[in-house]
């Protein structure tokens, strides 16, 4: 048991030692170049770590009922571990506070992918949370920044409240904190475990904003730095998606909550899409595009093939790696801080190889093939038609194409002549 917690959570001890040493190099005044160098040496060591666990087929369960290290849990963090590596890298310039902030966030998506209980899961939600409450308003310096940062707060405390309610009915119903106990008494339609997983379910939702859970989004993204937008939009809401697949990975929902997730995972798609239209701050745009990806997601789970966890793998590695990328061309392309979309006009001839990549990602986003988006989507509409929810898969796949259209506009500005740009303006 001592060599599983030590050997099985050596990417979570990683990751813990290097946040101990930021504060220690802080404390005696070393140069804060040292913050990201160190954060990205901790991640690449437990995607290395991750990567030997998982070709060696390890599984162990330290702490039976509360810590479990299976397959899709090496998986899980080896996705967040390398799309946090991948932010590290694109945004390569930090101070300890913002290395710290991210490395406790990160660390709180390890600890809810290790998690066999609620107790450890409601924690590493915590985890997940709160520094990025922190990293909203750090080095902000503007109003909108506390004011979004509240936003999120607040909401998020909601979501908590609403686990807690959730994890406690759970316990009544089932006399165990264990996710496996609840996952089996959801399964045999039991009505109180059934409520419990709507009230988890509810507070996931409203962390990984989901329609109508999502009004925190908008304010809190477009408050904060850009960097901490593509962190916000990508590894948090991927982890929250990912907690959601830790929980009902493989359990088979009734009728009624497989045509609730169902709808509000086509409300999210078709509100997001829409919303994202007509904003002309990038920030705010990725806030919605996020809310319709979330809508994706959470789509996949209405499919009863067991491909669920495979699915949202994918999805959330190719999501969050792609909108890390799309907000660190974006910094390049409008240096500055400068959000407004239009300052993508013409940028092709400043920037070529960067806009390319900007340009790219926005068609990978949109689910233009043979870009990896496009993929990301077949693979859960897929399983969905595979389950038998034909229409519901037309109608969201429906929905899908509104959000060409605004990243299609994106694209296009970055090749617009300067006559264009004058008429436009």
């Amino acid at each position: 048991m001592a060599s599983d917690l030590a050997y099985g959570l050596l990417p979570d001890h990683l990751l813990l030692a290097s946040l101990l040493l930021l504060m220690l190099l802080e404390t005696i005044g070393a140069h804060e170049r040292f913050a990201t160098i160190l954060l990205r040496i901790a991640l690449f060591a437990g995607c290395a770590v991750l990567w030997q666990q998982i070709a060696a087929g390890y599984v162990a369960e330290p702490l039976p009922g509360e810590v479990r290290i299976d397959r899709f849990a090496l998986l899980a963090k080896l996705v967040i571990l390398a799309c946090g590596f991948l932010w590290s890298l694109v945004f390569p310039r930090g101070t300890y506070k913002s290395a710290f902030l991210a490395g406790s966030s990160l660390l709180g998506a390890l600890v809810i992918m290790d998690s066999a209980g609620f107790i450890l899961l409601f924690m590493g939600i915590e985890m997940l949370s709160l520094p990025a409450f922190a990293l909203i308003v750090h080095g902000a310096g503007r109003g909108a920044a506390a004011e979004g940062a509240f936003k999120y707060l607040l909401l998020s405390a909601v979501a908590s409240a609403s686990m807690l309610f959730g994890i406690a009915l759970a316990y009544g119903a089932t006399g165990s904190l264990a996710i496996a106990p609840f996952a089996e008494a959801v399964r045999a339609g039991a009505s109180p475990a059934v409520a419990a997983g709507l009230l988890v379910a509810s507070g996931l939702f409203l962390k990984a904003a989901v329609f109508p859970f999502h009004g925190w989004a908008p304010d809190a993204y477009s408050g904060a730095r850009l960097q901490v937008t593509g962190l916000l939009a990508s590894v948090v809401k991927g982890t929250v998606i990912l907690a959601l697949v830790r929980i009902f990975g493989t359990v088979g929902l009734n009728a009624e909550t497989t045509a609730i997730i169902a709808v509000l995972a086509m409300l999210s798609i078709f509100y997001g899409n829409f919303a994202a239209i007509r904003q002309r701050a990038f920030k705010r745009l990725i806030a919605y595009s996020s809310i319709a990806h979330a809508g994706y997601m959470v789509f996949a789970l209405v499919d009863t093939t067991g491909g669920r966890p495979a699915d949202l793998l994918w999805y959330v590695a190719i999501y969050a790696s792609t909108v890390i990328v799309a907000c660190a061309a974006f910094a390049v392309l409008c240096p500055g801080e400068r959000d407004d979309v239009e300052a993508l006009d013409g940028a092709f001839r400043a920037h070529p190889v960067t806009a390319l990549v900007f340009g790219l990602a926005m068609l990978s986003l949109a689910g233009i093939p043979p870009l990896p988006g496009f993929f990301a989507k077949l693979f859960v509409f897929t399983s969905v038609v595979a389950s038998g929810y034909l229409a519901a898969a037309a109608v969201a796949f429906l929905g899908s194409f509104i959000g060409v259209t605004y990243y299609l506009a994106l694209f296009f500005r970055l090749f617009a002549s300067d006559a264009e740009t004058a008429k436009a303006d």
